[in-house]
């Protein structure tokens, strides 16, 4: 990922604590490139979901950039950067990854991971200029 995109997460994340935030990335060649924030609908400090139709229409979007789905970030306000039963149960998108910031400590840390099936496996990440 960017910089930028990096930066934008943390942002949002901190932003929107005490509650969970959360969001899609979008990117060609496996690199998340734009950050799309999405709205928490159940507004919440330990859990998220999105707007099926806010989710379509930001699809529509990355599809207009030539981008497509690279990532989905929540926030932990006060978890580590893991993913709960509840995140691995609602996964979706089995082809993106999931990226967890977590907010518990000083400096917000981000854990990235892969989820299929009943499983989640930590997946590696850059941060790039």
């Amino acid at each position: 990922m960017t910089r930028a995109v990096w930066d934008e997460i943390i942002r949002d994340s901190l932003e929107k604590k005490p509650n969970e935030t959360c969001g899609l990335l979008s990117g060609r060649n496996g690199s998340a490139q734009t950050v799309w924030r999405m709205e928490n609908i159940l507004k919440s400090p330990v859990a998220f979901a999105m707007d099926p139709k806010q989710i379509q229409h930001v699809f529509h979007k990355m599809a207009l950039r030539g981008e497509h789905l690279v990532g989905i970030y929540h926030s932990h306000p006060t978890a580590p950067p893991i993913p709960s039963p509840e995140d691995i149960a609602f996964c979706h998108y089995p082809e993106a990854a999931y990226l967890i910031v977590s907010l518990a400590s000083p400096q917000p840390v981000l854990g990235c991971f892969r989820i299929e099936g009943s499983f989640a496996r930590v997946y590696p990440y850059t941060v790039h200029n």
